[in-house]
C-alpha cells in the first residue's frame, strides 16, 4: 500500500491545518467522554453494591428485632405462667366455691393468705356473682397499702373471656392481674354459669423485671412512653413488649435492650467492603484520568502546538511521542516533507495494529479478572464460612504431609474452629426453632422414645444404661421431647471420666405432672455452677478440652419451661450428677 501527500497552496494549507486542529480537539472531547462514562458507570456500581448492602443490613435488623421481640414476648409470658396456673387451678376448686358462699378465716389463712408468699402476689380478691368482695387483700413491701379496686367492667370482662389477663394502674405501679371465673371441680371447662370471680395480683417491681431480665440476658426497664423498635449507634437492639388493659390499650412497655454482636461484625464487614469499593473505584479513577492525561491529553496538545506554529521545535517534539501518536506525528512531518519516511508510516501503522490489539487483548483479560473479582466477593460475602472451611479441608488433604509439625496444628486448630463456629450457628438456629417453630402435641410413649434416643447416642460398651420398666405415655412434641432425652443422655455419655459408666433413667409419678430423673455416675457438677449450665454459650471446661457449643442444656431447659415443666439438678462432686425435669400430665 502505497500513501502519497503533496503540498497544496498557502490557503489549502491552511484550511487542513484547521481541519486537523478541529478533529484533534473532538477526539479529546470523545476519549474525555468516555472517561466520564466509566466514572459513571464504577459510580453506578458501587451505589448498586452499597444498596444491597444497605438492604442486607436491614434485613438483619429486621431479623434481630423479631428474635428478640420474640424473647422478649416469651420472657413475659414465662414470667407470669405461675400465677396464671394458680389462677386457673383455684379456679375450678369446691372448697373455693363453698368459701365465695361461706367465707371462712381459716381458709382464708391457709389458702388466700399464703399466696403472698408462696407466690410473691401482692394482691388476692374473690368476689360473688353479686360483684361483691368476698375477699380482698393486699401485701407489698411488708405494709398493707391502699387497696387497688376492681371495677365492674372489670368484672364483666372476665365473666365474657372466663380466663384471662392483664394490666391496671395502682399507686405503687403497674400490677399484672391474672382473673377467673369460679367453677365446681367437675366443671374445668367452664362450660357452666359462672359461681364467683378470683384474681390474683402481682406488681411488675424490681425483683419481676430482674426475673424478665435473667431470661434474656438483656437490659430491662419498664416505661410508660411508647418507642418504636429500633438500633442505637453501638449495635444495640432496643425492642418494646405492651402492657394492655383489659380494654387491650397499652398503659405501659416492657421494654429490652441487647447488644446483637452478629449485627456489629456485620457491620464492620459492610464498613470494610465498602471502603475497600469506594477505594478501588477512586484509584480506578485516579489510573483512568492520569492515563488519559500522560497518554492522550499530552500527545494531543503537542499535535496540536506543531500544527499551529509549525516552529521546528514542536515538530521535534512530534518525534518523541510514543504509541500510535507516534504514528500522528509522522504523518505530520512528512505532510511537510512530502514522501519522505513512506515505508517508515507501513512499518508504524502495522505496530499500532499490533499495539491496538494488545490493548483490547489486555482490555478483556482485565474485564474477565473484574467480573471474577466481583463474583468472588460477592460469594465469599455470602458464605465466608464455608468457604474458609471448604479451603481449609482442601490444605489438610493435598498438604498435611508437606507441613511441618507447628503447621500442622496451625492447620487442625483453624479446622476445628470452623467446625466449632459451624456449630455455633446451627445451635443458635436450633435454639431459635425452640421457640418460632410450633410443634403438635402427639401421644408418646416414653419406652419407645428413651430407647431411640439411647440408639441415637451410641455410647460405647463402657456404659451401663438402666431404664425404668413401664414408663408413661404423655402428651408432648416427638421432636422436642427426644431432644431433651438425647441432650441430657448425650451429656452423660459425652462427660463420663469413669471406666465403667453407669446411667440411670427413672420416673416417678406426682399429682400433676410424672418426674423424670437421668442419673450418671461422672465428674459431676459444683453447686455454684448450677444455673451457670443452663445459660446459653456456657461450659464448665473449655471447648478444646471437650468441644461444645454450650446451647444443649438451655435448649432443654427452654423445652420443657415451654410444656409447662421445670428442669433441676443435683449433684455429688466426683460421684454422680442427676438432671430431673418434670411432664404435666
Amino acid at each position: 500500500m502505497k500513501l502519497l501527500l503533496t503540498l497544496q497552496p498557502s490557503d489549502e494549507t491552511t484550511h487542513q491545518r484547521e481541519r486537523k486542529s478541529i478533529i484533534l480537539m473532538k477526539t479529546q472531547h470523545k476519549l474525555l467522554i468516555i472517561l466520564m462514562i466509566s466514572a459513571i458507570i464504577l459510580f453506578a456500581g458501587f451505589l448498586t453494591i452499597l444498596k444491597i448492602q444497605q438492604k442486607q443490613t436491614s434485613i438483619l435488623v429486621s431479623s434481630g428485632i423479631e428474635l428478640q421481640s420474640g424473647l422478649l414476648r416469651t420472657a413475659t409470658q414465662a414470667r407470669s405462667e405461675v400465677i396464671a396456673r394458680t389462677v386457673y387451678d383455684y379456679t375450678y376448686w369446691d372448697d373455693l366455691v363453698n368459701y365465695k358462699n361461706n367465707p371462712s378465716e381459716s381458709f382464708a389463712i391457709t389458702n388466700l393468705f399464703t399466696l403472698f408468699s408462696s407466690f410473691d402476689a401482692n394482691a388476692v380478691w374473690v368476689f360473688n356473682l353479686q360483684k361483691e368482695a368476698v375477699f380482698e387483700s393486699a401485701f407489698v413491701e411488708e405494709s398493707i397499702p391502699p387497696f387497688v379496686s376492681l371495677s365492674d367492667s372489670i368484672l364483666d370482662f372476665v365473666l365474657s373471656k372466663k380466663l384471662t389477663w392483664f394490666y391496671i394502674e395502682t399507686d405503687k405501679g403497674i400490677m399484672e392481674v391474672h382473673g377467673a371465673t369460679i367453677h365446681a371441680s367437675d366443671d374445668e371447662a367452664r362450660l357452666k354459669p359462672a359461681e364467683g370471680f378470683f384474681f390474683i395480683g402481682k406488681l411488675l417491681d424490681s425483683a419481676y423485671l430482674s426475673g424478665i431480665q435473667d431470661l434474656t440476658g438483656g437490659n430491662i426497664s419498664l416505661s410508660k412512653v411508647f418507642k418504636e423498635n429500633e438500633v442505637k449507634i453501638d449495635h444495640e437492639i432496643l425492642v418494646s413488649y405492651p402492657l394492655n388493659n383489659f380494654q387491650n390499650t397499652p398503659i405501659a412497655w416492657i421494654k429490652l435492650g441487647s447488644k446483637n454482636s452478629f449485627l456489629e461484625v456485620f457491620k464492620k464487614l459492610s464498613d470494610f467492603s465498602t471502603f475497600f469499593l469506594a477505594g478501588m473505584v477512586i484509584v480506578i479513577l485516579l489510573v483512568f484520568f492520569l492515563s488519559f492525561r500522560i497518554f492522550v491529553n499530552k500527545p494531543l496538545s503537542k499535535i496540536f502546538s506543531a500544527l499551529e506554529s509549525r516552529s521546528q521545535a514542536d515538530r521535534l517534539q512530534l518525534s518523541k511521542l510514543k504509541s500510535e501518536f507516534r504514528h500522528i506525528g509522522q504523518l505530520i512531518e512528512s505532510y511537510f516533507e512530502q514522501q519522505e519516511a513512506l515505508e517508515l508510516e507501513i512499518d508504524v501503522r502495522k505496530k499500532t495494529e499490533a499495539q491496538k490489539e494488545k490493548l483490547i487483548t489486555e482490555l478483556d483479560i482485565s474485564n474477565r479478572e473484574l467480573k471474577d473479582f466481583a463474583y468472588i466477593v460477592s460469594h465469599d460475602l455470602k458464605a465466608p464460612l464455608r468457604a474458609i472451611g471448604s479451603i481449609s479441608q482442601w490444605i489438610h488433604s493435598d498438604y498435611h504431609d508437606k507441613l511441618d509439625d507447628d503447621g500442622r496444628m496451625q492447620l487442625d486448630l483453624l479446622l476445628s474452629r470452623v467446625h466449632r463456629m459451624q456449630g455455633l450457628i446451627e445451635g443458635i438456629l436450633a435454639y431459635s426453632r425452640v421457640t418460632r417453630v410450633k410443634e403438635e402435641r402427639e401421644v408418646i410413649d416414653l419406652n419407645k422414645l428413651v430407647k431411640e434416643a439411647i440408639e441415637m447416642v451410641a455410647p460405647s460398651e463402657k456404659f451401663t444404661i438402666t431404664v425404668d420398666e413401664n414408663l408413661p405415655t404423655v402428651n408432648y412434641g416427638p421432636t422436642r421431647i427426644l431432644q431433651i432425652f438425647q441432650n441430657l443422655i448425650g451429656n452423660a455419655v459425652k462427660y463420663n471420666d469413669k471406666d465403667a459408666g453407669i446411667i440411670d433413667i427413672h420416673c416417678t409419678e406426682n399429682q400433676h405432672n410424672w418426674a423424670i430423673s437421668i442419673t450418671d455416675n461422672g465428674p459431676g457438677i459444683e453447686e455454684k455452677y448450677f444455673e451457670k449450665i443452663f445459660q446459653i454459650f456456657q461450659t464448665l471446661k473449655s471447648r478444646d478440652e471437650f468441644e461444645s457449643t454450650g446451647i444443649g442444656l438451655t435448649i432443654v431447659k427452654k423445652i420443657v419451661e415451654g410444656n409447662g415443666g421445670k428442669i433441676s439438678v443435683t449433684s455429688l462432686p466426683g460421684k454422680q450428677t442427676s438432671f430431673t425435669f418434670t411432664i404435666l400430665k
